[in-house]
């Protein structure tokens, strides 16, 4: 049955922030997603409501339910009673909403686990869409409410939570084409993510090592531990020092002259979108060897639409994403990555942007939540 979907909210996590300009900002991978989500459901002429804790300039109207949050995700944390506070000012504001007949067609949940226990109680139809792994605590904080509306950015993420929970579907991440592409490619690897041991920084290190290649890393510290112990004693050339910020804007701004000597180790720090595409367009292969489970991967598709080829553990949702030998290739063990370090010219940039933006444009993304908020609101009338 058709509907006439006009007014949508979207609910963020209190620590996240999304930004018109988002390419040019430090944030993750769902503020991203969110923030052409919202454009494009405003550019289809539907209304959009976001609820945040951080300052948004996006082309649609924002609610603070409390306030702007001085938090940055990794570091500074969020009190429980803070959390919950924000969560129970949703519910009461929807609520307050739903009483003046003022309400929405459908609150799409962007993960936040007390925000959709809040929901329970809300008669507006509620999409929740999960962006993090199958956890025990995540299957079991979703897990409570199986009949619940849920939507998956993989097929690989869907299937690994219950079979009992009310998963509609999923909807791949998309990407803007303003993105920049380049054929020609430098002798350097690249691995851009959080600092953590799940996202296989080491094993990046030694991959590049074995191939004789030199590897630059960015990304924000998460684990401190693991970053002193596992990735710093390996660095050549660390760029986030006080005194090396103009030798490091110098060096990101001229990096398709760069003149790699192999083996050498790179550490940049934190990047904007706009840093992260100017060394990822030139590198020779973006670097993914996960640890653990990744649902998505953002970066994977970040790199295929600057023209970068993807080598990869075969893990999770790579083979979603990652056509083997033609933008990328996954393997089972750092031998073969190694080995695919010497092949990746046979990979063609060019397919690799227009297959990109063939499977995960930002137009097919947003298409494919629209049907899923009608599938929602089709079976909340429906009584089910």
């Amino acid at each position: 049955m058709s509907v006439d979907l006009q007014d949508v909210a979207i609910i963020l996590q209190p620590f996240q922030q999304v930004l018109d300009d988002g390419e040019n900002k430090k944030y993750g991978g769902v503020e991203r997603v969110v923030s052409l989500l919202v454009k494009g459901l405003e550019k289809k002429g539907i209304d959009v409501t976001l609820y945040a804790g951080k300052e948004s300039d996006l082309p649609c109207t924002v609610e603070y339910p409390e306030g702007i949050f001085d938090v940055e995700f990794g570091k500074k944390s969020l009190t429980s009673t803070e959390l919950a506070y924000y969560a129970g000012s949703i519910y009461k504001n929807i609520k307050d909403l739903e009483k003046k007949k003022e309400g929405f067609d459908i609150i799409n949940n962007h993960y936040d686990p007390l925000a959709f226990i809040a929901l329970q109680g809300i008669e507006t139809p509620v999409l929740t869409t999960l962006h993090g792994p199958a956890t025990e605590e995540n299957k079991k904080a979703f897990g409570c409410f199986p009949s619940s509306a849920f939507s998956a950015v993989s097929s690989y993420q869907m299937n690994a939570y219950p079979p009992d929970m009310n998963f509609l579907g999923f909807v791949y991440n998309g990407i803007s084409e303003k993105h920049p592409f380049s054929d020609e490619k430098c002798d350097y690897l690249f691995s851009v993510s959080r600092i953590r041991p799940s996202k296989g920084q080491r094993t990046s290190i030694k991959i590049a090592k074995k191939a004789g290649l030199d590897i630059i890393i960015a990304g924000n510290v998460i684990s401190e531990p693991y970053f002193k112990k596992e990735i710093s004693p390996y660095v050549d050339m660390d760029l986030t020092k006080r005194n090396k910020q103009e030798e490091r804007r110098k060096f990101i701004e001229e990096i398709s002259d760069y003149e790699p000597e192999g083996k050498k180790v790179i550490y940049l720090g934190e990047v904007t979108g706009r840093e992260r595409d100017q060394i990822m367009q030139y590198s020779k292969a973006l670097l993914f060897p996960i640890e653990k489970n990744e649902c998505f991967g953002l970066v994977l598709i970040e790199a295929g639409i600057t023209g970068t080829p993807v080598i990869a553990f075969n893990k999770c949702a790579i083979p979603e994403i990652v056509e083997n030998g033609k933008t990328g290739f996954y393997g089972n063990s750092i031998d073969e990555l190694v080995e695919y370090t010497k092949r990746v010219d046979e990979i063609d940039p060019r397919y690799c942007r227009e297959y990109i933006k063939k499977k995960f444009s930002a137009d097919k993304m947003v298409d494919g939540y629209i049907k899923l908020y009608e599938k929602v609101i089709n079976l909340k009338q429906s009584g089910h």
